[in-house]
């Protein structure tokens, strides 16, 4: 006789995370990312890969398990601090506690969740997932663990917006209602919230007066995980939204219409639920139920929409533009949707880590959610690194002036030279002297042919005024290699494109035109 049928949770170990806010708050957003991210990196803003709720300076701050992160009218990004079941705020300089209280850690040491209504610091929440704050500042929790959809309002004050602490699937006003996991919420202009129904495969909305519908249909799917055990599991089928499927939604995120992108983890897509239409489609993503009956298996492929694969997407954003950026959270990286295509934005296809860097080089260890801030920045929490991550462009260091002359920064500081950089066949130059103090290179000059010789440990570079070939010496092994552009001396002294030396370093360099300014980096940081 078989097992009776259960409901299976086949997810991954953290829930999904997305924000939601209205679009007004990104009107000052300049976020050059989605174009071109050659000038952008990942830095930790706060956190630390050990677990740890440590509040104070972002430097000393640390988290257990940063699963999605929203924007304050105040300017503050709220994380939910799913493994530590608290709420904490982030500034440019501090980490600080908003809501819930530490109730100590049980005998593994792991913290303590509860389910209290109360002020900020009284409050206790279960794995708070998602998070969506209204056009009034009113914070909307996914309180994953409590099967419930919490509410704070401006004066501090924590309820229970709908649902009752007991998993299961009901719709009604309030506490009348059930929910399984609920990962995420989102709101929309006319404050109504949507749910991202997780363990139910469902998207359910809340109205402003707290009644609670079911917009899509449940799965019917029954698959045996075990000889003799059967559990209910997710589906797939786009269509009329009262008949549309999903398996395991886990990411929110409303537009500019009022429509509902949804991150279908387990079906590897990104959704689009169209409420002018009374249609669901698949924007992003494929792949059919395979080797795991219960989920359709993940990939990593960036390409047009429905060529693209993902593995496990969770928290979504849309920027001011419509770009769709996606926390691809076991792919380990930061994917956008634009005009139909899909790119990686951050992060190293299908490889985790901790390492701090250019877009291509940085690494993530299960990012579950994306918000846009309002200077154009992109914050990313990052679940497992334990850490909140920031993609920002490079930093200039204080009170640097350019546009009149070109300058050269080697990872953010100025390097020197007596005589302003040259622009010369579309090459930056700088005297070989600069380039030989910026990159720790030994220079000796031979008047009598013209030439440099630029040393570091058992290699060499040896280049002649007017000549575009370069004698590379390693050991006793000679190569010629082609310079970008010719030396050439100009008022006794030998310029060198300096292109060719970064890369010879490993380096990456980029021409910023707007400010004029060579980015000259280490890949990671």
């Amino acid at each position: 006789m078989k097992n009776k049928t259960k409901k299976l949770a086949v997810g991954l170990l953290g829930l999904s995370v997305a924000f939601v806010f209205p679009l007004s708050a990104f009107a000052a957003a300049d976020t050059g990312w989605t174009s071109s991210t050659k000038l952008y990196e990942i830095r930790t803003w706060a956190g630390k890969s050990d677990w740890g709720h440590d509040n104070g300076a972002v430097k000393n701050s640390s988290f257990f398990h940063p699963h999605s992160l929203a924007a304050l009218p105040d300017g503050k990004l709220l994380v939910a601090d799913s493994g530590n079941h608290l709420l904490r705020t982030l500034t440019a300089e501090q980490v600080s506690a908003y809501a819930g209280i530490n109730l100590g850690v049980n005998e593994a040491g792991i913290p303590i969740s509860g389910f209290n209504d109360a002020s900020l610091a009284e409050a206790a929440f279960s794995l708070p997932a998602g998070l969506a704050v209204d056009a009034q500042g009113t914070v909307y929790v996914a309180d994953s663990g409590n099967h419930a959809i919490r509410k704070i309002t401006k004066d501090g004050k924590i309820t229970t917006l709908a649902g009752n602490g007991i998993f299961g699937l009901k719709d009604g006003v309030g506490s009348e209602a059930s929910f399984d996991t609920p990962a995420d919420v989102a709101v929309d202009s006319k404050g109504n919230v949507f749910v991202a129904d997780t363990l139910n495969h469902v998207i359910r909305k809340i109205t402003p007066d707290g009644k609670v519908t079911t917009l899509t249909a449940p799965s019917t799917r029954i698959i045996e995980y075990h000889p003799g055990a059967v559990a209910d599991v997710g589906d797939y089928l786009d269509g009329p939204i009262a008949s549309a499927k999903f398996n395991e939604p886990s990411g929110l995120a409303v537009d500019a219409k009022d429509n509902l992108y949804v991150s279908d983890r387990l079906n590897q897509r990104i959704r689009y639920i169209d409420f002018s239409t009374g249609q669901v489609t698949t924007i992003a993503g494929g792949g059919s139920y395979g080797t795991q009956a219960y989920k359709v298996d993940g990939g990593y492929a960036d390409g047009p929409g429905s060529a693209a694969r993902f593995n496990a997407p969770e928290g979504l954003s849309v920027t001011p533009d419509g770009t769709v950026v996606v926390a691809d959270s076991l792919n380990h990286v930061i994917r956008l949707i634009q005009g139909g295509q899909v790119t990686t934005l951050a992060g190293v296809g299908t490889e985790y880590g901790q390492a701090d860097g250019l877009t291509g080089s940085a690494q993530f260890n299960h990012p579950t959610d994306v918000a846009v801030l309002a200077d154009g920045r992109l914050a990313i929490a990052d679940e497992y690194g334990n850490k909140v991550r920031i993609l920002q462009k490079y930093a200039k260091p204080d009170g640097l002036q350019t546009g009149n002359t070109i300058a050269v920064l080697l990872n953010g500081k100025l390097v020197s030279s007596d005589v302003p950089a040259q622009l010369k066949s579309n090459s930056v130059f700088l005297p070989v002297r600069s380039v030989s103090e910026a990159l720790k290179y030994v220079v000796t000059n031979n008047n009598k042919t013209g030439e440099a010789t630029l040393t570091k440990g058992d290699v060499s570079y040896t280049i002649k005024n007017g000549s575009a070939t370069v004698v590379k010496k390693v050991g006793e092994e000679e190569t010629s290699l082609t310079l970008n552009a010719p030396a050439f001396i100009k008022k006794d002294r030998m310029f060198l494109p300096v292109r060719f030396f970064a890369e010879q370093n490993d380096l990456d360099i980029q021409w910023d035109q707007a400010e004029s300014t060579v980015v000259i980096r280490n890949k990671t940081f």
